[in-house]
């Protein structure tokens, strides 16, 4: 799909990936490798069919943004560890994630969200319950984390053995991702199995994925789960994009 303006260096709506219907294993069991019970209970949630990024929204895709409708660039945009054209927008709060799906919707007439903490997850370690979007291994050869040492971002794409089972990229490792939803720690606990969107306000939301920063063998696996303020704009988090198959 084209846009409506003459917006088409590195097309953003082009590379969105489909995800059917049906359930799949959220969460940790009591037995495996977390650091909280915030993942707990594991348990089989069922979503409709979406669209989600096969990559993150990248810095290139954002500049277009920022030009078209003359948003304040994020933080970090002038820092040579980052601003890569290729690399995941970084120094994007929620808020801003949010200001680029509306102009993104305006100039596509399409319905562009973030996606769901549960439809991160499924994408993420598709049905079969796995650890890491690869497999049940970790590997450090598989992504951007703190163990690879670069301390940069890297091209999304990158890692192709990372993919995950639904092709989608960059889910372990190189930035965190904005999710739709508030954080709770007891979310689980109460949340619906059919679509959960998550608690109905909070002070947090959900980011998933992991980073090029430390702690990657934990960080980056498909159930784990972490919260910024979405006022904050950090060096480590950007966002994709999701929507609801019709």
């Amino acid at each position: 799909m084209r846009l409506r303006q003459e917006i088409i260096i590195d097309p953003i709506d082009s590379s969105l990936v489909y995800v059917p219907e049906g359930p799949f294993i959220m969460g940790t069991a009591p037995d495996g490798v977390r650091k909280t019970d915030h993942e707990e209970p594991q348990r089989e949630v069922t979503l409709d069919p979406f669209y989600i990024g096969k990559f993150p929204v990248t810095n290139a895709q954002y500049a277009q943004f920022l030009e078209a409708a003359e948003h304040p660039p994020p933080r970090f945009y002038d820092n040579p560890r980052f601003n890569e054209p290729n690399c995941p927008v970084v120094g994007v709060s929620w808020y801003d994630a949010q200001a680029f799906l509306n102009w993104l919707n305006e100039l596509t007439d399409e319905s562009y969200r973030l996606p769901t903490e549960a439809e991160w997850e499924k994408t993420a370690r598709g049905t079969d319950g796995r650890m890491y979007p690869w497999g049940n291994e970790w590997d450090v050869s598989k992504g951007n984390f703190g163990e690879s040492r670069l301390k940069h971002t890297t091209p999304v794409g990158s890692y192709p053995e990372g993919v995950s089972p639904y092709g989608c990229y960059d889910m372990g490792g190189n930035v965190y991702e904005w999710c739709s939803d508030w954080s709770h720690p007891e979310t689980y606990k109460y949340s619906p199995a059919h679509n959960p969107q998550g608690p109905i306000d909070g002070r947090r939301k959900v980011i998933r994925g992991g980073s090029w920063l430390p702690r990657g063998q934990f960080a980056a696996r498909c159930a784990n789960r972490a919260g910024y303020e979405p006022v904050q704009a950090v060096h480590n988090v950007g966002f994709r994009i999701a929507k609801s198959a019709e």
